[in-house]
């Protein structure tokens, strides 16, 4: 039995841990808490630290693993390519894995390659931002952290003036401090799933996304399959593939986030990984049949992924939006919903006695549910009338 190491053993990675289980293989789990819920499931499970290079690899010689897979996470990809050029494991090479966790230099292969994005500038940590550079830009824009992922540090300025009310906080999620300023695309946005292999590029699913209001974009819901006409998904198709091919990126999922705007689709930017919000995990088996978790499993382990959609329906997920500032007193118990076959996953991320933050990014969010249906309409009728009954479940003091 081959062993694969898996980068991480948190909920959001119990079922590509169990892809992995049944195709196979023995599962070799790493995550920094002691505790994570992967350690009941792992064949073997170690505490590593998430920067702890040498551990990682002398588990990865220590187990004779094959081969190395994530999921959603951003963070560990990097050393996931050092590793991977190391010890000749596939995975997409360092400079590409750099190009898309670098927001600046995944701009600057996307307008070498003349892929459509929007127009920014660097600034680095040390300088002041005058209203003539952002002038340059033009009103309204977009500063976000130059690494950082889940909508952190990302904010719409609509005058200058704006953004010194956001610009530290922004800073503080870059691991440098240099922050990007962009122009402000208008129009929907969409997420794309795709799949790479020796160069070609799968797409998977298109995902329509809903988010708070701006200042921030933080995503509150998940539909699939999109509402976009066919010929603007093939455009969509055509500008994803040509922004993973500038980017360099092969042999690796690729989560892609896209702008419809007026003068056609641009690309924001693209992830070297699975889709996160339980998107990969959970709607696109749900809505296409298409396992994206067991297609990187089968990359990484020289294999070819099965990417053969074999449903046609529908799923959504749902983030809860309780009051700001309110501490939790009760939650009632919600499992009632489960009567409705259609609502497939409840999750919730806040407990009794605890405040309700302001949802400035993903991590704040309280709660979501996840929901399958026969078609789009379906999905959004059910998924909205479900999370509007789950809100009532919470009391506050």
């Amino acid at each position: 039995m081959h062993s694969i190491l898996i980068f991480g053993g948190g909920l959001n990675q119990m079922t590509l841990i169990q892809s992995a289980k049944d195709l196979g293989y023995k599962t070799i789990v790493i995550d920094p808490l002691e505790n994570a819920p992967g350690k009941s499931i792992a064949d073997v499970f170690k505490v590593v630290g998430p920067k702890d290079y040498s551990a990682t690899k002398e588990i990865a010689l220590e187990y004779g693993v094959k081969g190395i897979v994530s999921s959603q996470m951003d963070n560990p990809v990097m050393m996931m390519a050092k590793l991977a050029a190391e010890l000749n494991f596939i995975f997409p090479s360092e400079q590409s894995v750099l190009n898309a966790r670098n927001k600046f230099m995944m701009k600057q292969c996307f307008l070498k390659s003349g892929v459509p994005c929007a127009k920014g500038k660097l600034v680095s940590s040390t300088e002041i931002i005058t209203e003539e550079l952002c002038n340059e830009i033009g009103f309204p824009l977009i500063i976000k952290p130059l690494d950082s992922f889940s909508s952190r540090g990302v904010f719409k300025i609509n005058d200058f003036e704006e953004i010194s009310n956001y610009l530290s906080s922004t800073r503080n999620f870059s691991s440098t401090g240099d922050i990007l300023i962009e122009e402000f695309m208008e129009g929907n946005e969409v997420s794309v799933e795709s799949v790479t292999q020796n160069g070609i590029t799968t797409i998977v699913q298109i995902t329509d996304k809903i988010i708070t209001s701006y200042p921030t974009a933080v995503e509150m819901a998940h539909i699939q399959p999109s509402e976009l006409d066919l010929l603007s998904k093939q455009k969509v198709n055509e500008i994803v593939k040509n922004a993973i091919a500038a980017l360099g990126l092969d042999n690796c999922a690729g989560h892609s986030e896209v702008k419809i705007t007026k003068e056609g689709p641009k690309m924001v930017e693209v992830g070297a990984r699975l889709g996160g919000d339980y998107i990969t995990s959970h709607l696109v088996p749900m809505s296409t049949g298409v396992n994206m978790e067991a297609a990187v499993i089968n990359i990484a382990m020289g294999k070819k992924p099965d990417l053969e959609h074999t449903l046609e329906k529908a799923s959504a997920i749902r983030y809860l939006k309780l009051p700001d500032g309110k501490k939790i007193k009760k939650i009632e118990d919600w499992n009632y919903l489960y009567k409705n076959k259609s609502i497939k996953n409840i999750y919730f991320f806040i407990k009794e006695n605890e405040i309700v933050p302001p949802i400035t990014d993903s991590a704040k969010r309280a709660g979501c549910i996840i929901v399958q249906d026969v078609d789009r309409p379906a999905v959004l009728n059910t998924s909205e009338k479900a999370i509007e009954d789950l809100a009532k479940c919470f009391h506050y003091n």
